[in-house]
């Protein structure tokens, strides 16, 4: 395999996306014509774009709903602005990841934070705890985790997306007080990994991928969240955007 072979999934969007230099281009449309695995990687991403496109492309055109603008006055208020705030991020990021394609969007996100990441990569690979808590006791975990970060948030339900509750884990001694790890399982025993502490009170949003698993890095004002699973990019947008609007109580 020589090096014009080796093709990122970067190149892979921006061909798709139609922005891959001309040389470049005819090089990977050669190779498609041979490769049945990138003929399926191109025909999955372009599935997920045409999938997002759907989701979120009309929201482009539509003007802001009327109750939205009391949300945005109320979120300028002290003391109220971050759940507001979390549901607009929500609504923002994933509306924006589809009107400006997906290769754009990985060259305008801000860098990842490696500490954050690396907590929630050591938490998710945890075989045992102490503080699980029961399979799908979500009263139990909506307590703790309000008690550990101090805010008004709750445990989000991912079942629209096939993911059920399966435990928790209260961290002490982290970055801004106490972190949360909450854990969901799919029926092909996939699991989607939520962790969430205090922020350093700067904004961010990103997607990456770790070999094979793929991270969301969400965070406002208040809170950080991350979220991991072993899943394609198009599942991460929906999943994450489900979890993080789902933590406002």
């Amino acid at each position: 395999m020589t090096e014009r072979d080796l093709i990122t999934d970067e190149e892979l969007h921006a061909f798709i996306d139609g922005e891959l230099d001309p040389i470049r281009a005819a090089d990977i449309a050669v190779l498609l014509q041979y490769q049945a695995d990138l003929q399926a990687k191109v025909a999955a991403y372009r599935a997920d774009k045409a999938l997002l496109s759907s989701a979120y492309g009309p929201l482009i055109a539509e003007p802001v709903p009327a109750h939205w603008h009391g949300m945005i006055a109320r979120a300028r208020s002290p003391g109220r602005r971050e759940l507001p705030r979390r549901a607009a991020m929500a609504l923002a990021a994933s509306a924006a990841v589809a009107f400006v394609g997906w290769q754009s969007y990985q060259r305008l996100r801000p860098h990842d934070d490696e500490g954050l990441i690396a907590e929630a990569f050591g938490a998710r690979n945890e075989t045992f705890n102490l503080d699980l808590g029961g399979v799908g006791d979500r009263v139990a975990a909506d307590s703790a985790l309000k008690a550990a970060l101090g805010l008004p948030v709750k445990v989000p339900d991912m079942g629209k997306f096939g993911f059920a509750f399966a435990r928790y884990r209260v961290y002490s001694g982290m970055p801004g007080g106490k972190a949360v790890k909450l854990d969901y399982e799919d029926s092909q025993k996939r699991v989607f990994t939520l962790y969430l502490r205090h922020s350093n009170g700067e904004e961010e949003f990103e997607m990456l991928k770790r070999d094979t698993v793929r991270v969301c890095v969400w965070q406002d004002e208040v809170l950080s969240a991350v979220m991991l699973a072993e899943v394609n990019a198009g599942e991460m947008l929906r999943l994450a955007t489900l979890a993080y609007a789902g933590l406002s109580a």
